[in-house]
């Protein structure tokens, strides 16, 4: 029994000193994905390429690493384990290989994508666009994915570069920093008969409300900053854009919560009242987000500067 204990460990090394550290990769990507297909198209292989890595990384294990579950897969206790203690080091892995890769702007003809709130690429782009102008490089905003699991998958997926988001995420494979704080503020039209010279709590939440399309947490944005609970509101509608959302408040008796920077813009446009809020309320906070594996990039340090930069011109200089 002791020699073939033996003959296994001594398998199990040869096995060990032969690994290819792509099978870690693969591993790592479908148990991201819970899908050989979406791993497949990630990593720009065959679907028989990700499973045989998958099959070898099985023998070199000793034991089973995702089980069928319904019309996909998912991982055993063993692949639980694994992927726990490896997701991190491959990171790290990544990012060592990321620091020492060159970037020069002004040669690279990268595009990058960056996510952001309509406000802040309103705020942003025409300096972002000012400081390309003798780079190679093109920077694409599109505008906020509401749902944040949809987010952080685009940030996996390397469909966006850089997120940014009123959320920093908990995820240890992805890294934030806080670049940015905004209040809020109550906009109304300008001839609403009722708050041309405030609001107050009770008459706040006794109007229609136009509400805007974005929660974090299962929460609304007015809930998030609040230090109390909220009373329910009365919807008047529902909006995805900030700025309909402002165009409807300005031709209706509703009322809505929006960020002051952006508001304040667009206060003379539709001749529109900003109010303080008539609650205690937190400001919100700014996060610029990106993959932990991209931490050293000198490429995406590039990006997240230029971005931090325009923020920092825009939200130090509030009125």
């Amino acid at each position: 029994m002791k020699q073939e204990n033996l003959a296994s460990d001594a398998l199990m090394q040869q096995q060990l000193l032969k690994l290819d550290l792509n099978l870690i990769r693969v591993f790592c990507c479908v148990c991201d994905y819970q899908s050989i297909t979406l791993a497949a198209e990630h990593l720009a292989l065959t679907q028989s390429s990700v499973s045989n890595a998958i099959n070898r990384f099985k023998a070199v294990v000793g034991g089973e690493l995702f089980i069928r579950q319904g019309r996909g897969i998912a991982l055993t206790a063993i692949g639980q384990h694994l992927h726990r203690q490896l997701s991190l080091p491959l990171i790290e892995i990544e990012q060592c290989i990321n620091s020492v890769k060159a970037f020069d702007p002004s040669l690279s003809k990268r595009v990058f994508h960056v996510s952001a709130n309509e406000s802040i690429i309103d705020l942003i782009e025409a300096d972002i666009e000012k400081s390309l102008t003798d780079k190679g490089v093109e920077i694409i905003f599109t505008e906020a994915i509401l749902d944040e699991g949809n987010l952080y998958q685009a940030l996996k997926n390397q469909q966006i570069d850089l997120a940014l988001d009123i959320v920093a995420p908990t995820e240890a494979s992805f890294t934030s920093k806080q670049i940015a704080t905004e209040k809020l503020v109550c906009v109304a039209r300008a001839e609403h008969p009722q708050f041309k010279h405030g609001i107050d709590e009770v008459s706040y939440f006794a109007a229609k409300h136009l509400f805007y399309r974005l929660h974090r947490h299962n929460q609304r944005v007015a809930e998030m900053i609040s230090t109390d609970h909220l009373p329910e509101r009365d919807m008047y509608g529902e909006k995805s854009s900030l700025l309909t959302m402002l165009s409807g408040v300005s031709k209706s008796d509703a009322i809505c919560i929006a960020p002051y920077t952006y508001a304040k813009n667009y206060q003379s446009i539709f001749n529109l009242i900003l109010m303080d809020l008539p609650f205690e309320s937190q400001v919100i906070s700014i996060y610029s987000i990106w993959p932990t594996r991209n931490h050293q990039d000198p490429a995406i340090k590039w990006l997240r500067e230029l971005v931090e930069s325009a923020m920092e011109k825009v939200y130090s200089t509030k009125n």
